[in-house]
């Protein structure tokens, strides 16, 4: 509290709110994008508070203590609430959506979130002096944290240790992603592609026979007949004229015309429209060059052009499917891109996959969790070097199924609804685990209530209000703007439509308001919190009422609630932390509930990237089938799904979810999430996250505990960081270049 007489040091100056508004910015981007490949996020306040002292006391030469804390708070608040928007939005991209600038959807689900945000800050500002003064809760991390503020020559140093992780992350990516850019190949280049591998033989004979066709500036009659049906196709679908029934009429009637045609197999429909685009001058025909045509494309190189293949000594030819799955004739690589694949290289039986990924953002991750994360490796392990073959050597999988291709076929067939059972289970018991927590917070408002709030050092009551009034009304906007216009199968469906999502909006503020007490109260007490619980929970209470149809709705309340709740945990951290520290409460309020908002306009916007460069190169924006998998998404999918009625493999679900409540009520509430976790990512990530975790054990047996997480977690968080953000870098180039 301030006293007449005794001056303060400067807390809120302009280099500490620009950079850590700059800093938070960057890690929302960077772990959101590797939260969408391993399923959990970290928090970045230390991240923050290292790269504040090694900023604003190294470089600049300037800032306080107190400088330094409020660049973490405003960084990390910037930065904390991705974990809401990717544990829920990717749902709909999974459920079909589609998300986009100039989607509505897209930037009322981002106000939404924003809202949620601020509205989670606002709830817990009244219960600071509460949690922290009165029933002096721990909030390990906030405490860490504060330590590290407390220790400027160590801030520094620490920031020099994360600069030298991202380096070192950049150089061990850098080969892995540079293979993403691509240009097309010129006729010269096909042969050494093909021997290379980055081409088949077919697409360099494909390329030849558009080359052709450029250079002659015409195309088989029959290429034309087709591409003229596949223009129809795009105009039926692009229609604002037709109606749905009538524009599905049409299209299959075209798509039936399209198989009729003679002499056009073996291309795309997207070759023969630009054909026929060419033929007619709409476009020109240089540009059938494009990977859309099937024009082969060169990459730049990466580790696969090092050419380290399986040995073929003394084998015969034609070679094993051990050595040669792909049946080319050449010994397979063991060094891909992406993967240094182990197991082969070892000789191991073709149904057990051992394979690490080329990626230091789980390493870093795996260092980071420690011990812990002991837990997602065994479940990987016990799916992929256990189950997965004792199954294939029982003879439980389908006779079609070579050795080579059971890691895949389980992934989809059993190893995925298990893992999203264990993890609906896990998640779950840790909501019911959470019951004394939700009972002390109850005391905290009670108690709370007779404490005197606001004054000069605390935001008043009156401003809260204000801004939760306000946040309301624009998160009503945001759902009136979205979904189903009625409610016809909800609880609410005798409801005026309108008056029903008014009602929703209210029954989730009151929820916001609640979870976010139970968030902040676990996360003080444990360190650790059910987000993912809340949202599957969330979702669930507003299909029902709202109707099982109105998705997106859902989903919007869903996100918006995991912001507010994840918002509400790092704002009483961030006191905690500026209590031990001395700052100035309000000015911490303040600028969190400013800055608060941003974060979710950066994680959607990350998001829509990572969806349209997957687009771009799969076909799909993001799930199986892509480098970002989303598992937690993948959990409320089959939530959601359940919901709906659709058929879904419950035995499995139910099976999971028992075995993912038993190994929490055995060990922790987290453990079935743990394994769970592992069961449905590829174990190429939860081999290279295991050797963080051992690392990190290793480590603190020859240096000293305390030396491994001084030292080792910086530079860890510095390999989040730099593989993270170089990977958006060369997402944000492929999607520029097309």
């Amino acid at each position: 509290m301030n006293r007449p007489g005794i001056r303060r040091y400067v807390e809120a100056s302009i280099s500490s709110v620009v950079f850590g508004l700059l800093l938070g910015a960057i890690m929302n981007a960077a772990i959101t994008y590797a939260g969408l490949k391993i399923g959990f996020t970290i928090g970045g306040s230390a991240i923050a508070a290292v790269l504040g002292f090694g900023v604003l006391r190294g470089i600049l030469r300037r800032g306080t203590i107190l400088e330094c804390n409020l660049t973490q708070t405003v960084a990390s608040s910037v930065n904390t609430t991705n974990a809401g928007v990717i544990f829920t939005v990717p749902v709909l991209l999974l459920l079909g959506h589609q998300l986009s600038f100039s989607d509505t959807s897209f930037w009322m689900i981002t106000l939404a979130c924003s809202v949620g945000a601020v509205l989670g800050v606002a709830f817990i500002v009244p219960l600071r002096k509460q949690m922290i003064e009165i029933d002096r809760l721990r909030f390990p991390s906030p405490t860490a944290v504060g330590a590290i503020l407390k220790s400027p020559g160590a801030g520094i140093k620490k920031s020099i240790v994360l600069a030298a992780g991202i380096l070192v992350a950049i150089v061990i990516y850098l080969p892995s992603g540079l293979p993403s850019i691509k240009s097309p190949a010129a006729l010269s280049d096909l042969d050494s592609l093909v021997e290379r591998e980055r081409i088949t033989p077919a697409q360099a004979t494909l390329t030849r026979t558009i080359a052709g066709w450029i250079d002659a500036k015409a195309a088989p009659e029959a290429v034309i007949a087709r591409g003229r049906l596949a223009e129809q196709v795009h105009d039926v679908r692009v229609s604002a004229t037709l109606s749905p029934e009538d524009k599905t009429k049409q299209e299959e009637a075209l798509k039936a015309q399209i198989k009729a045609v003679a002499g056009a197999e073996g291309y795309s429909d997207a070759l023969c429209q630009a054909a026929y685009l060419a033929s007619t001058g709409a476009q020109t025909w240089e540009s059938l060059r494009t990977a859309r045509t099937g024009w082969a494309m060169k990459p730049l190189p990466g580790y696969q052009d090092l050419g380290l293949r399986l040995s073929d000594k003394g084998a015969t030819a034609p070679l094993d499917r051990r050595i040669d799955r792909d049946q080319n004739g050449r010994a397979d690589h063991f060094v891909t891109d992406s993967v240094f694949d182990i197991g082969r290289l070892l000789g191991l039986p073709d149904e057990a996959q051992l394979a690490l990924a080329i990626a230091p953002f789980a390493l870093g991750a795996g260092y980071l969790t420690g011990r812990a994360g002991l837990m997602v490796l065994a479940g990987g392990f016990l799916a992929y070097l256990v189950l997965n073959p004792l199954a294939f050597r029982m003879g439980w999988l389908p006779q079609t199924v070579r050795a080579d291709q059971v890691a895949s076929y389980a992934m989809g067939a059993y190893n995925r609804p298990l893992g999203v059972g264990l993890l609906l289970g896990g998640a779950l018991l840790g909501v019911a685990a959470s019951l004394p927590s939700i009972r002390e917070a109850l005391r905290s408002i009670a108690r709370a209530g007779k404490t005197t709030t606001g004054g000069r050092d605390e935001l008043g009551l009156k401003t809260l209000v204000i801004v939760v009034m306000t946040c309301m009304t624009l998160l009503l906007i945001a759902a009136e703007f979205v979904g189903e216009p009625t409610a016809s199968t909800g609880a609410l469906s005798w409801m005026n439509p309108w008056v029903a999502k008014a009602v929703i909006v209210l029954v989730a503020g009151a929820w916001i308001w609640f979870a976010g007490i139970i968030i902040a109260q676990c996360t003080g007490m444990t360190d650790w919190s059910p987000v993912s619980g809340m949202a599957l929970l969330t979702v669930v209470l507003v299909l029902l009422l709202a109707g099982t149809s109105d998705v997106i709705s859902a989903v919007l309340l869903g996100a918006a609630l995991c912001a507010a709740i994840t918002c509400a945990a790092d704002m009483m951290g961030d006191l905690k932390t500026g209590h031990i520290v001395g700052a100035r409460p309000r000015t911490q309020q303040t600028w969190e509930l400013i800055s608060a908002g941003i974060g979710p306009v950066i994680t959607m916007a990350t998001l829509v990237l990572i969806a349209s460069v997957n687009l771009e190169q799969t076909g799909i924006a993001i799930g199986p089938g892509t480098p970002t998998v989303a598992p937690q998404a993948q959990a409320l999918k089959a939530v959601v799904d359940g919901v709906q009625g659709q058929e879904m493999p419950y035995a499995q679900y139910g099976f999971g979810a028992l075995l993912g409540a038993l190994l929490g009520i055995a060990a922790f509430p987290s453990l079935g999430v743990l394994v769970g976790l592992s069961m449905y990512l590829p174990f190429m990530y939860i081999l290279t996250y295991g050797v963080g975790c051992v690392a990190n054990m290793v480590l603190g047996k020859i240096k000293g505990r305390s030396w491994a997480e001084e030292w080792g977690v910086p530079f860890c968080a510095g390999l989040i960081v730099g593989d993270a953000c170089l990977a958006l870098i060369i997402n944000a180039i492929v999607l520029i270049r097309g």
